[in-house]
């Protein structure tokens, strides 16, 4: 099933009993994060919030709180499958198109009527500096390519109409445009529909247009439409659009945030967005998101989007890469799982150091493809019974790792480990442990 937008999704939800509402008022000061941490804690269902303290709006949170609603999202059976599908989507993008009118600018505000305060945007964890907007998708431009980017970046919300905000890709355009003396003009989308939360997720190379990416997962162009104040194309069935301006050349503190490591980012100086309009449909819904100590719906969204990203460029290189995982142990980011047919005795330690270049990772474990890569006792059983830390370790010091690592000693800068969990290609190995007509027992 498709979905064009957020409200068709909630509706299939419910129908699936996988969305309750919660009538009772509820707090976004902490409340209704405790609530979303509660239901991904227990696997539990989406919740719509119909009552909200302070807004007139809905909010929605823990719509991914579990894999199966991803999956349900992507219409996939399992996880391999789904993984196997946004690989797919890679090849081939389908460009959005630009339609008159949407429904996300049913309602507009500019100039003195903008206020975010109107927003209810959660404060989830007990030391983040405010609220932090953190399901809002940011649209932007090079302003020397007019390539377009799409990212999930956390945004602090500091005043009525200004915004700190944790940007990564969207960097690059900013470094551009201050290089030309000039802002650089970004669209905020809330409440989108699934296409677009997954498809934000892909680690594309900079000057991929994720749009297109979205486009070919769900089969069909995505619609955007004109913003209002500045010149870029939004989601046109969005729920809430905020635009704005990066202002050149000025840096604020931002943070402290409850990062996804499980741990607080410490307060850093980041862009600052100046807000130029609010759009948004009639009864809006605020879409919430949850981040932190894993599980959360933040390592489930990013974690099978990741794996397609990193099994597409193994696979290129390593014809005889199975599959690849990112355990939620690891933040679904820090901890790589590659399951290999190897070629070679010594191909994994490729597969290993291909994988760490891709500034992901800091830990890689390769294992043969009767290991199931899904379940860590097994991987682990493979690591401890199929190598010597001195013979099949590969240890590297200071290079290019992944953002907001708590244990790194500068920012970007990590260790990072693999470890050959394979038996010998050609070599003698004890054979394994069977147990002849297991296959055959009933269950009972």
């Amino acid at each position: 099933m498709r979905f064009t937008e957020l409200r068709e999704f909630l509706k299939f939800l419910e129908h699936k009993q996988e969305l309750v509402h919660i009538e009772r008022k509820v707090d976004p000061l902490y409340e209704v994060a405790a609530y979303i941490r509660k239901t991904s804690d227990r696997q539990g269902p989406a919740l719509l919030f119909d009552n909200v303290t302070g807004s007139e709006m809905r909010v929605v949170g823990g719509l991914f709180a579990t894999k199966h609603r991803l999956l349900l999202a992507l219409g996939a059976s399992d996880h391999r499958s789904a993984v196997e599908k946004l690989v797919e989507s890679m090849a081939d993008p389908i460009a959005p198109t630009v339609v008159p009118n949407g429904v996300c600018r049913e309602v507009c505000y500019t100039g003195s009527d903008v206020d975010l305060t109107r927003l209810p945007v959660l404060t989830s964890s007990a030391k983040d500096a405010g609220p932090f907007i953190t399901m809002g998708l940011a649209i932007s431009k090079d302003p020397e390519t007019g390539r377009r980017n799409l990212g999930l970046y956390r945004l602090q919300v500091k005043s009525r109409n200004r915004l700190g905000i944790m940007a990564q890709q969207l960097s690059i355009q900013l470094s551009r445009a201050e290089a030309r003396g000039e802002g650089l003009p970004v669209a905020i989308a809330l409440g989108t529909s699934p296409e677009l939360l997954i498809g934000s997720q892909w680690k594309a190379p900079y000057g991929v247009d994720e749009l297109g990416l979205a486009g070919r997962l769900f089969g069909r162009p995505v619609e955007l439409t004109k913003a209002t104040t500045v010149d870029l194309e939004v989601p046109a069935h969005a729920e809430i659009i905020i635009e704005g301006i990066v202002l050149p050349n000025q840096r604020e503190s931002e943070g402290p945030f409850g990062e996804f490591s499980g741990y607080y980012q410490p307060p850093s100086s980041k862009p600052v967005i100046e807000v130029t309009a609010i759009t948004h449909r009639k009864n809006p819904i605020y879409l919430a998101g949850l981040t932190g100590m894993p599980t959360t719906e933040n390592h489930v969204l990013k974690q099978i989007p990741l794996e397609a990203t990193f099994l597409n460029a193994l696979r290129k290189q390593f014809c005889g890469v199975q599959s690849v995982h990112f355990p939620y142990c690891g933040g679904a980011g820090y901890l790589l799982v590659v399951s290999m047919k190897k070629t070679r005795e010594y191909e994994p330690r490729n597969v290993i150091a291909t994988a760490l270049g891709m500034a992901g990772p800091k830990y890689v474990i390769v294992v043969d493809e009767d290991i199931d890569i899904y379940d860590l006792e097994k991987v682990l059983w493979a690591v401890c019974t199929r190598s010597q830390p001195d013979r099949d370790a590969l240890i590297l010091s200071q290079i290019n790792g992944a953002p907001l690592d708590p244990s790194a000693r500068a920012p970007h800068c990590t260790g990072a480990m693999g470890i050959d969990a394979t038996v010998p290609k050609d070599g003698p190995f004890p054979e394994m442990v069977t147990i002849p007509g297991l296959e055959n027992v009933p269950d009972f």
